[in-house]
This record gives C-alpha cells, structure tokens and sequence, in this order.
C-alpha cells in the first residue's frame, strides 16, 4: 500500500515540480493550469494544488483570474525589458560583493556544480541540469553575505524563470551558458570586474532576447 503524502515534508517538492514544469516550457505563458489534471498527474489532492498554485502566484509564476483560474503568468516586452534592466544591476554586484569574498573552497563547489550541470545536460536530464544551474548561481549569490541583495534577486530570478525556457530549449544557447560557468569561476577567482560584468549581461540577455523574439512573433 502506499504511503500517504505528507504535506510537511512533500508539499515544497510539489511546489519545486510545478515550478520546474513552467521552467522548462512543460506549462507555456498565458496556458490555463487545471487543478483536477494536476492533482491527477501528481496523485496528490487538489487542495495541494490549490495550495502550491498560490504559493507560484507569490512568485509571479502564476496569475489567478476569475472564471478562469490560475494561468501561467504572461509578461509584456516592456516588462521584460524593465526586469533585465533591474536584474542586471543587481547581478553584478552580487558578483563584485562574491568576488570581494571569494575563497578557494567556493572554487571546488562551483566547479562541482558546474560539473553536474554538463552531465546533466549530455544525459538529457533536463530537471537536474536546471536544478543544478539554479544551485551554482544561487551559491554565487550566497557568497556575498549581502541578505537584502539575496531575497531581492531571488524574487526577479523567479520572474525571469517565466522566460529561461526559450533558452534552454536551444541547444547552442545552452553550450554557450555552459562554457560561461568557468569563465564565472575564473573571473570570480581574480577579482575580475570587468569580465564578470560583461558575463552577467551575456548571461541572462540569452533568455530575454529569445522571450522578445518570440513576443515579435506573435504578433506578426
């Protein structure tokens, strides 16, 4: 017989699933997300979905609109280019305050991490390489010691999120976002300012520039 779910120890997994799912592309903007199809895919209750669909909507993953539910959330190109134009600024001096701290050890974690996002990526486990991606920049940001900076890119990263997918499903872009970790380690490992501005902006530009792309296209 199997064991009954518990909410205290399963329910942030399921949250962590349904984010991953919009994450890479599983769910697409503006797509609606039934809360019976999802309870059923994963043999969970709907009141855990409701749950956790709120929880997304706090992140600004999902929208709940009436008569229709919760939705993928949808951003205009201006509030894409508004988000890039934040997070840019906010990402390079997460970087500067890591590389004022940098030590040896944080190197050997990074690499690691590095490590395990190729792996994933050549064996097409496509959840552990975004997990691991997510891990190696969330480490970057913990190294700055700065807690302000951490909570507030930690909610515009899940923003960004809504988009990443555009990039992750092209494959030359992924190869270049793979090559860029260890020119992040290097650079973080001098103290080189310059290089890691120049890596955050070519970093995260993947994504919005594939998201903008795509808005273009629809409207043509």
């Amino acid at each position: 017989m199997k064991n009954k779910p518990d909410y205290k120890r399963d329910f942030p997994y399921l949250i962590s699933r349904l984010e991953n799912l919009i994450i890479i592309g599983a769910f697409l903007p503006k797509e609606r997300l039934v809360e019976a199809d999802l309870a059923q895919k994963m043999e969970v209750s709907r009141a855990w979905i409701r749950d956790a669909l709120k929880n997304l909507e706090t992140k600004g993953l999902v929208k709940m609109v009436p008569y229709r539910g919760a939705i993928v959330t949808d951003l205009t190109e201006k509030e894409v280019k508004e988000l890039f134009q934040v997070r840019l600024v906010l990402e390079r001096l997460c970087n500067q305050l890591a590389a004022d701290n940098f030590l040896p050890e944080h190197g050997m974690q990074l690499r690691d991490l590095a490590h395990r996002i190729e792996q994933a990526y050549e064996e097409d486990r496509f959840d552990e390489m975004i997990d691991a991606n997510t891990k190696f920049h969330n480490y970057i940001t913990q190294i700055s010691k700065n807690d302000c900076l951490i909570q507030i890119l930690k909610q515009i990263r899940h923003q960004y999120y809504l988009f990443n997918t555009f990039a992750w499903s092209n494959p030359e872009v992924v190869r270049k976002i793979l090559d860029e970790h260890e020119k992040y380690i290097s650079a973080l490992e001098k103290g080189d300012y310059e290089t890691l501005n120049a890596l955050a902006e070519s970093h995260i530009s993947y994504s919005k520039d594939l998201y903008l792309k795509q808005l273009k296209s629809r409207r043509l």
